[in-house]
């Protein structure tokens, strides 16, 4: 479902201005705009190589778009030149970001918060 509103917030982007926008600003718009829909609550989540297989090829699909290429050496240049990490670095570091919130946090949820954070811990170290 998530590459659903992902596919749907890039094609009305690229709707709008792909034709007319150079290619640095509508990577940029991609980044803030869709790649959040892409990773959302996915830090809470375990994941198997096949879903970030299924990631990563969300992500490629979109700049070959862009970039008007079927070469993978071509998107992955661009990814690279753009600083797009692949989907498991990404949600690496939202996991560990939101595992330093989840340690930090003073609320009545605490122990259940630290009990999930200390799973996910054990979930990041083995990747």
């Amino acid at each position: 479902m998530l590459n659903v509103s992902f596919y749907r917030s890039f094609n009305a982007i690229f709707g709008k201005v792909g034709r007319i926008a150079s290619n640095e600003v509508i990577v940029q718009l991609i980044k803030t705009n869709c790649f959040p829909v892409l990773y959302d609550g996915l830090e809470a989540c375990p994941l198997r190589k096949s879903q970030f297989s299924s990631l990563n090829f969300v992500i490629n699909s979109t700049f070959r778009k862009v970039f008007h290429t079927r070469l993978q050496d071509v998107v992955g240049i661009c990814l690279e030149m753009f600083n797009c990490l692949p989907a498991e670095q990404t949600v690496a570091m939202r996991k560990a970001k939101f595992l330093r919130k989840v340690n930090n946090s003073n609320n009545n949820y605490n122990m259940l918060c630290q009990t999930f954070a200390a799973e996910a811990a054990k979930e990041l170290a083995t990747l």
